[in-house]
């Protein structure tokens, strides 16, 4: 059997080859349609501007650029000139359903020659898939941050950025990711406020990493970089004092019969921040008199008042500091004493008038009970001056100044009388001559002068006019 299969082979292998030779004669004269694949032709869109316009973010599945296959049926002669460059792709976003967000794919011939000749062309993919979300727009307010550390004695009183803001527009996938907008400047060694130009932005996630929102698609900040500006301060303590000229006032003000005795303050000292060039003319707050008042005043006194009122421009209370203080001004009523002196002195007599009065006087003066222990009597003085009482005869009661050298201890006024005599002094008359006689003497020689006469006790009803 194998002996005839291999029989004058030659023939037959020459018959085989004859036999496609034909085939291939006749299929080229018949010129029969096909169908061929055609790979990677890109998908180009149309009116994409409606996304925008409807303030959308989009992204097409596949890419940036996409591709489609196609199925193309034509006869053998027109695939052997075709190539996938023959042929456009579109996709129309006026057609896209909005549910699914897919674009029907259409795809034609551009070689006009041949396209007449194509029997149809089908795309593997019938749809492009675009995924679209919105575009929102939120506004940040800049978070200033430093690096390293001041000198010691120096800290950031105020900080600011210019502008405070920064708009981003975004998708709201992008937007989701956004947590908060940071300016960050490095202060190592600066003593002194400064402004730094050109400080770029960071945004960053919640979780503190740093996102790139400059290649993020559809995405815009109104700015990149802000001005930012330090003010730099230093501090110390100073004390709250109440000034003289305000405890000179107060202690004349108070009403008769009181007086001022002390102040007390709830805040002695505070710490304060300024400018270090500011800060060296600042030695105290001294509260002035304009602040307190004692004017009539039969009891104590609290003034409530804002420390910062009392501070120059550019200088501060540090944070956590008292910002007022109560200041109270002691008032207490004075004790009245009764004393009797000896030493009234009287002046203005005439020399044609005789005067009868008596030189003891009771006096009553004001003080602290607690002073009264250190009093001396000999601190007070009572004077009269007689005035035109001087030539005025009769008895009169006349009030007498009473005066203290010891400031502490005032005379109560308008308490101290005098009774006064006032007679017309008249010459006697020539007497007869008469023997004279030596005048009496003491045991030493001097004269004897006879006793001052004196008023009788006080007569209230002979007071003078």
């Amino acid at each position: 059997m194998l002996n005839r299969i291999f029989q004058n082979w030659p023939l037959k292998l020459l018959a085989v080859a004859a036999a496609v030779l034909v085939w291939f004669v006749i299929m080229m004269l018949a010129d029969p349609t096909d169908t061929q694949t055609y790979y990677n032709i890109p998908v180009k869109l149309l009116n994409e501007e409606l996304l925008t316009q409807a303030n959308k973010s989009y992204t097409v599945e596949g890419g940036a650029t996409p591709t489609v296959s196609i199925r193309v049926s034509a006869a053998g002669s027109v695939h052997r000139e075709l190539t996938a460059a023959d042929f456009t792709a579109t996709a129309d976003v006026s057609k896209m359903f909005d549910v699914t967000g897919r674009v029907p794919i259409e795809v034609v011939c551009s070689n006009t020659s041949l396209s007449r000749q194509i029997s149809s062309i089908t795309p593997q993919t019938e749809t492009l898939k675009i995924n679209f979300e919105d575009i929102v727009t939120q506004e940040f307010t800049i978070d200033l941050r430093t690096r390293n550390d001041l000198p010691d004695g120096y800290f950031i009183s105020r900080q600011w950025t210019n502008p405070s803001t920064v708009t981003v527009a975004a998708p709201a996938s992008v937007m989701e990711r956004i947590s908060s907008v940071v300016a960050e400047v490095d202060v190592t060694g600066l003593t002194e406020s400064t402004t730094l130009e050109n400080s770029p932005l960071r945004f960053l996630s919640g979780t503190g990493q740093a996102l790139a929102l400059d290649t993020a698609r559809d995405t815009t900040v109104s700015t990149d970089a802000v001005t930012v500006g330090l003010d730099i301060f230093t501090m110390k303590t100073i004390p709250v004092v109440i000034s003289q000229a305000a405890l000179d006032k107060v202690k004349n003000e108070v009403s008769d019969g009181y007086r001022y005795i002390k102040a007390t303050q709830t805040v002695s000292s505070v710490q304060v921040k300024g400018l270090p060039s500011r800060l060296a003319d600042i030695s105290m707050i001294s509260i002035p008199e304009s602040a307190l008042n004692l004017r009539g005043a039969k009891e104590s006194r609290s003034f409530n008042l804002a420390l910062s009122d009392y501070l120059p421009a550019g200088i501060e209370l540090m944070d956590g500091q008292e910002s007022r203080i109560t200041i109270t001004l002691e008032v207490v009523e004075l004790d009245v004493r009764e004393f009797t002196i000896d030493t009234l002195r009287v002046s203005g007599m005439d020399e044609d008038y005789r005067y009868q009065f008596s030189r003891t006087v009771t006096v009553y003066i004001r003080a602290l009970e607690a002073d009264f222990s250190g009093f001396n009597l000999s601190a007070v003085s009572a004077s009269l001056d007689l005035g035109e009482y001087a030539t005025m005869e009769g008895t009169h009661r006349l009030e007498v100044t009473v005066s203290c050298s010891d400031s502490v201890f005032t005379p109560l006024p308008g308490k101290t009388f005098a009774v006064i005599t006032v007679t017309k002094y008249i010459p006697p008359t020539e007497p007869p001559t008469e023997p004279t006689t030596e005048p009496e003497t003491d045991e030493n020689g001097d004269p004897v002068i006879p006793p001052e006469e004196t008023l009788p006790p006080e007569d209230e009803d002979s007071i003078g006019a």
